[in-house]
């Protein structure tokens, strides 16, 4: 059986290996194009794709006008915060200059889109310079730019692959040994610039430097000489910022960084790391076992790094993170993936057949990364792409309002203009909860209606991003006016007293919503619509029954009348989208809980409030209700509702009003004539 399986890989293993080869350099060609298309689409993208690129502009502009960026005092406004060190910063900041804040947004995604190729570079020459093998090189910058957290994150307007490419320039340099003394000063003043890009990065290049330059023989002095370059310099840098600033410094990217951690979040994000990246977790988890010994010379480079580039992606348990933390580790992985496949090819003793798995496990990884991102990646870029003229009514409405405007996830409507930010919600919230700053000034703001509009981005997440003491304030204090772009905008517009209406003139039935702001169909029922909060626009019940809410109900009831056009017959009233755009948060009153059957109500009785949900999570629609009527068989709710069960509902409720076809557009309820 031994000698077949031998003359099996000898003959055939070749074979198999070219075809692993020939079907990776296939899907790697198709993941490096997807890259270079997804960030051509995004980065002329006109408004932000990201909350955290808004804050970076307007710290290149305030940059760029000869502001401290780094205040240790947020006691008054602007409400800001500048949370990493200013190199990349300072980048836009000449772009603002050049070419204006509107202009910033492309050139920042630009050089953040250059810097992930720059990386992916460096990442093969390293594998290159040290193994010679050009094929385990080009593997290993195709892992890295084919995982979906690089393409997605690499033309955002952020600063972590600026700060990636800089590490990664900085251990190119080194891998060629001995180091000369140029390259060695260099590689450690491009440690220190990528430190000085992100904070986090002081651990997973500095470390897998240290590790490279003993190695060979050892040499401690050369490695602490290094360490001292990297650190030293850094230090001298972090005190002469933190002395220039009166404390702020250390105040933004050290104290304003220290969000609360949470498990679930940690697992949430391990889940979507195996899940987009099982096959290189699996060759990186491979790698820290071929010692150098086993003619693996990548061994004291890649290990350390992949091990600090982990210990550096577990803080991705902090509350508002995102995908840039686990930038260092693809880095990592794609630096594994190449030294597993440079080592596979140069071992004699290891079989064509497991080459050739190798090869086919790595494209297979890159099949299903590129199916991620395509599938999940690409959600907000199509978004923005399908919103967009929305997206410029938005912008326009703030180019209309004078006066400070609060926001969040579009900030960056703020910054277009040139103006600068009042205030970012998600850094100081987790400030006032972690109890380091006092949010009391700006809700007396909010209350003595100092601002001309404030727009909130309507997703669950936002309750993140605003203490319900702001959230409170703002209910009180303010008018929704609108919902454009997914976003509700509040103005200092008073609501304007609008004639109600509880029953039109000789009907059956009253109108499930007084209000008058109009009605439109909605398939088969038809959509009355409120004005003032979701939640608090009172739905009512049409007349006398008998209310059903099945288990799996959110947003719905159902109430069993006795037919009042067809005596001897009933009918179902149906009341439904009375929840939030999320999904899951429920209007419905609480007096008819999930589970309820044959509950008696009256007309005129709240069964619950007009919400924003529409079917589909995060996209929300203005506050409505939808009503409907269906034919009853029996005094359990139908499993399935058919077509001929549908009624129409005007005659019920007596109301004037175009077929479904000809009525497009939302009108005034106008009652029929007795």
């Amino acid at each position: 059986m031994t000698q077949f399986l031998r003359k099996f890989d000898s003959y055939v293993g070749p074979i198999l290996a070219d075809g692993g080869r020939i079907m990776f350099m296939i899907f790697a060609a198709l993941a490096l194009l997807i890259c270079l298309i997804y960030q051509a689409q995004v980065i002329p993208i006109r408004y932000s794709m990201d909350y955290g690129e808004a804050p970076l502009v307007d710290q290149a502009m305030r940059l760029a006008n000869g502001q401290n960026i780094y205040r240790a005092d947020i006691s008054t406004p602007p409400y800001t915060i500048s949370n990493y060190p200013p190199l990349y910063v300072a980048a836009v900041a000449l772009a603002v200059k050049a070419v204006g804040p509107a202009g910033a947004f492309a050139a920042g995604r630009t050089l953040s889109a250059f810097s992930a190729w720059i990386a992916a570079l460096c990442i093969a020459f390293i594998l290159h310079k040290v193994t010679k093998d050009r094929l385990a090189a080009f593997i290993a910058a195709a892992v890295f730019i084919a995982l979906p957290f690089v393409t997605f994150w690499s033309p955002l307007l952020r600063i972590d692959l600026f700060a990636l490419a800089l590490s990664m320039a900085g251990l190119a340099l080194l891998a060629s040994l001995p180091v000369s003394l140029p390259r060695f000063i260099l590689s450690g003043l491009l440690l220190t610039a990528a430190i000085f890009t992100r904070q986090s990065y002081a651990l997973a290049a500095p470390l897998a430097a240290f590790v490279w330059l003993i190695s060979p023989t050892w040499n401690w002095k050369r490695g602490l000489l290094y360490a001292a370059l990297v650190g030293g310099t850094s230090l001298v840098m972090f005190f002469i910022l933190n002395m220039l600033t009166g404390g702020g410094f250390f105040f933004n990217i050290v104290t304003a960084n220290i969000n609360e951690f949470r498990m679930d979040i940690l697992r949430y994000n391990f889940d979507t790391l195996v899940s987009a990246a099982l096959f290189p977790l699996l060759i990186g988890g491979l790698s820290l076992f071929l010692l150098p010994r086993w003619k693996n010379p990548l061994w004291a480079l890649a290990a350390p790094y992949l091990i600090g580039a982990s210990l550096s992606a577990l803080t991705i348990g902090k509350v508002g993170s995102n995908v840039n933390y686990l930038l260092e580790l693809c880095a990592a992985l794609g630096l594994a993936a190449g030294a597993v496949i440079a080592w596979s090819r140069t071992q004699a003793a290891v079989p064509h057949s497991l080459r050739a798995l190798l090869l086919i496990l790595l494209a297979l990884g890159l099949g299903r990364m590129m199916h991620i991102t395509l599938m999940e990646k690409t959600g907000d870029m199509r978004n923005r792409q399908v919103n967009s003229t929305e997206l410029n009514k938005l912008e326009t409405l703030v180019k209309d309002t004078p006066g400070d405007i609060l926001a969040d996830e579009y900030m960056g409507m703020l910054t277009l203009q040139g103006r600068p930010l009042f205030i970012q919600p998600f850094e100081v919230t987790q400030l006032s909860k972690a109890g380091v700053w006092d949010q009391t000034p700006l809700l007396e703001s909010i209350r003595n209606r100092e601002f001309a509009a404030i727009i909130l981005y309507d997703q669950p997440w936002s309750n993140e991003r605003w203490t319900q003491e702001m959230l409170d304030a703002i209910y009180s204090n303010y008018t929704l006016s609108g919902l454009v772009a997914g976003n509700k905008v509040y103005t200092l517009v008073e609501q304007v007293e609008m004639e109600t209406l509880a029953a039109c003139p000789g009907a059956a039935w009253q109108l499930p919503n007084n209000s008058s702001t109009g009605v439109l169909w909605n398939q088969n029922g038809l959509n009355f619509y409120g004005w003032g909060q979701e939640g608090k626009v009172p739905v009512y019940a049409a007349a006398d029954g008998l209310l059903t809410r099945n288990e799996d109900w959110f947003d719905t009831v159902a109430i069993l009348h006795d037919d009042p056009l067809n005596p001897g017959q009933q009918v179902w009233s149906i009341y439904s989208n009375m929840g939030g755009s999320d999904g899951f948060t429920s209007f419905v009153a609480e007096d008819f809980p999930p589970g309820v059957t044959n509950m008696p109500v009256k007309a005129g009785q709240i069964v619950g409030y007009q919400g924003t949900w529409n079917g589909r999570p995060g996209w929300a629609t203005w506050m409505h209700v939808l009503f409907a009527v269906l034919r009853a068989d029996s005094a359990d709710f139908p499993a399935e509702v058919t077509p001929e069960m549908v009624l129409d509902p005007r005659p019920y409720i007596g109301i004037e009003l175009p077929s479904q076809l000809e009525l497009k557009t939302r009108k005034p309820i106008e009652c029929k004539l007795p």
